[in-house]
């Protein structure tokens, strides 16, 4: 048992019950560790207890955290929900058109619900919370208060995502460490701009867990004594919550019923309305009906995937990646329902497609299904749609624990320098690894740095480097200095050594492929006369084409970090007012012995340091203003940047910082009066000027 766990909170808020399955193997994971469990439910049309009780877990409700001092509190947000959604329906065409009907009854509750989740916190003190999503009203209020308490929040993957892609651009609204099963969705997502440094793929924590049960418990063989059908070749209809055309499937249903030595099950999803099911099987002819097993929630999908010989889809669902995963041959019926799902299973190389006619066809020529589709593009894309089948609630548990340590760790400790200032500048340089880019890096320095005090160059060289990198490093002067990083050592630390061997008064700390423009160096003199040394310094840094790389860092609904103002023109006027902010990116100006005063910058944070460091010296000093950025000081980003995927890093900071980065995007476009939709016609028009005409025909 980990003495970790002991003595740990977690918080699982559970809904139905087809969703419960990916929480339940990790909170089970984490009581065998010794951690204190807590099922929370809510309220809801179809009573969130039922799934609590079906399941036989211990649960708490919500509404047990309100008495009767709360209610004018309740009160309060009720009215507010109420006057915000009725504003929201005469404003909004497309409430208004789709006839919104709101309910009384739901603003109560969810009043009643915040303020039962605010209270849950001060009370059970929780160290990590799970849930399925936050898109509900019941995750977005646990993730708020999650998030107010500064406690660690996990959301996982719900299903394989096959809908249409707009319908996604909800899902990637996340607060959250946001766990999914592979790298098509974490990629999906990021194309509606998910935080992707916070989608981590992990795989599938309850299919992992069915597959090993099947195996170990020899399923397959069971069911099908269970069922008679031993020597049968059986067929699994996977059937959507809307009943297929009746007439469409007869031809294969009447092949299923007169051949003996086939036998067919009908799994219908738990979304399903019984009466529809009821209706649908009454409707089949009597012969054909009694060689049908008709099964709603009565047997496990996964016993049913075990002894059958062939999966066969109605619709695009999840259950065709479960049937592949557990090894069975998949068939998409093509009916004549359009299907309005980009996600095609026969595209994708793992599923044969049939008509039901042809399917009937098939069956009766005792046709090899497993033999149509190719195994390697099945693992192919198994590989893709799942990290792995084994050790996913491990994983899952592992990552909670990290963000756990780093939510509560110590910052780094003083460093003691080994040597007095002596100069006024240090100019701390990661090595780039491309050659042209290190040149114009080193050329733009040793140009825009002369006569504004004398400085020392560290240049930071990782091991691996082409030989056209390393023959400018050879032939620099031994005025510069070449610190190795050794491999699997964090830049981090080895920028730390740096500052630990400075001379200079101020160390300056440039990002890889950031080069500086004229006069930076007096500039940041006269931002440190005017504001002392007990600060943190940005600039304004622009690409080669013009645009705006970093104006100061905001967080956007995702609660993600980016550039204020970014990808507009260098010169657009609010990039060009002199500020505080809450992070600074890119580079960083810092008095050394500030510096050296916070501990340098944290091992962990990988890409995220400069924003950690802005973090950690307003948690030292108090002071809110204490990451200012200039925009005099000016630079030029000369490589093409790529987003973070730092997984690791991200864990930490977000794991560190969570309970601090609040949107604030809007709130800088209302200071400087502007509005949203004026920076896109502003972003437009930029792309207009820096886009020829005919590339755009």
């Amino acid at each position: 048992m980990s003495s970790f766990w002991q003595r740990k909170k977690i918080v699982a808020y559970i809904a139905l019950r087809h969703h419960t399955r990916f929480i339940i193997p990790i909170m089970e994971n984490l009581a065998e560790k010794g951690a204190d469990v807590m099922y929370v439910v809510c309220q809801a049309e179809r009573s969130q207890e039922i799934t609590a009780i079906d399941l036989g877990l211990e649960y708490t409700h919500v509404f047990d955290y309100v008495d009767d001092s709360d209610m004018e509190d309740v009160l309060k947000n009720y009215h507010i929900q109420k006057d915000s959604i009725g504003a929201s329906l005469k404003r909004d065409f497309v409430l208004h058109i789709r006839g919104a009907t709101i309910i009384d009854r739901s603003l109560w509750a969810a009043a009643k619900e915040y303020v039962g989740f605010r209270n849950l916190f001060p009370k059970e003190k929780p160290d990590l919370c799970l849930a399925l999503h936050e898109l509900n009203r019941w995750g977005k209020i646990f993730g708020f208060w999650a998030k107010k308490n500064h406690v660690p929040f996990i959301t996982m993957q719900e299903g394989l995502t096959y809908d249409l892609d707009f319908g996604y651009t909800g899902h990637v609204q996340y607060s959250t460490i946001d766990l999914v099963w592979g790298e098509r969705v974490r990629n999906k997502f990021a194309e509606f701009e998910a935080p992707i440094d916070r989608i981590i793929p992990v795989g599938n924590s309850h299919l992992s867990r069915e597959i090993e049960y099947l195996r170990k418990n020899n399923i397959r063989d069971k069911k099908r004594r269970q069922y008679k059908c031993d020597r049968a070749f059986v067929v699994l209809l996977l059937c959507s919550p809307f009943p297929p055309s009746k007439d469409e499937l007869m031809p294969l249903m009447e092949v299923l019923a007169r051949r003996k030595e086939l036998r067919s099950f009908i799994k219908w999803h738990p979304a399903a309305r019984k009466p529809d099911i009821d209706k649908w099987i009454e409707s089949v002819p009597k012969a054909v009906r009694k060689k049908i097993v008709s099964i709603h929630g009565e047997e496990s999908t996964y016993d049913l995937m075990a002894m059958s010989d062939l999966c066969v889809l109605t619709t695009p669902s999840t259950t065709g990646l479960e049937a592949l995963a557990i090894g069975r041959p998949l068939v998409k019926l093509q009916l004549n329902a359009p299907s309005k799902s980009p996600y095609s299973f026969v595209e994708k190389g793992v599923a044969a497609p049939f008509t039901p006619v042809e399917l009937a066809k098939a069956l009766e020529n005792n046709t090899d299904f497993a033999g149509l589709i190719n195994r390697q593009a099945v693992e192919a894309y198994l590989k893709e749609e799942l990290f792995d089948t084994e050790g996913v609630v491990e994983r899952i548990v592992e990552i909670a624990k990290r963000l756990i340590i780093a939510r509560g760790g110590a910052p780094p400790s003083r460093i003691k320098p080994q040597f007095e200032t002596s100069m006024e500048w240090t100019i701390v340089v990661p090595v780039h690894k491309d050659a042209e880019v290190l040149l114009a890096q080193l050329e733009a320095v040793a140009a825009h740095s002369e006569g504004q005090g004398e400085y020392e160059v560290y240049l930071l060289e990782p091991e691996g480097l082409a030989e056209d990198v390393l023959e400018i490093l050879r032939g620099l002067s031994e005025d510069v200095n070449i610190m190795r990083i050794p491999t699997g050592t964090p830049l981090a630390e080895t920028m730390n050594k740096a500052a630990q061997r400075a001379c200079g008064r101020t160390m300056l700390f440039l990002g890889p492929g950031v080069s500086p423009l004229e006069n930076w160096l007096a500039c940041l003199r006269q931002a440190i006369e005017d504001y002392g040394t007990k600060r943190l310094f940005g600039g304004r840094i622009e690409n080669l084409f013009g645009s705006l790389v970093h104006a100061g860092m905001v967080l956007n609904p995702n609660n993600s970090p980016i550039s204020a103002y970014q990808n507009l023109d260098a010169d657009f006027p609010n990039a060009l007012k002199e500020r505080s902010f809450q992070i600074l990116d890119h580079c960083i100006a810092v008095d050394r012995n500030f510096f050296l005063e916070l501990g340098g910058f944290w091992n962990k944070s990988g890409g995220y340091a400069f924003m950690d460091l802005c973090l950690r010296a307003k948690q030292y000093t108090g002071d809110i203003d204490v990451a200012m950025y200039l925009p005099k000081v000016r630079f030029l980003q000369l490589d093409q940047q790529t987003p973070s995927t730092d997984q690791d890093a991200a864990i930490h900071f977000y794991g560190r910082w969570h309970g601090v980065l609040w949107d604030n995007e809007d709130k800088l476009y209302a200071k400087d009066g502007i509005s949203r939709m004026e920076v896109q016609k502003a972003l437009m028009e930029r792309l207009a000027r820096l886009v020829p005409r005919e590339a755009l025909r």
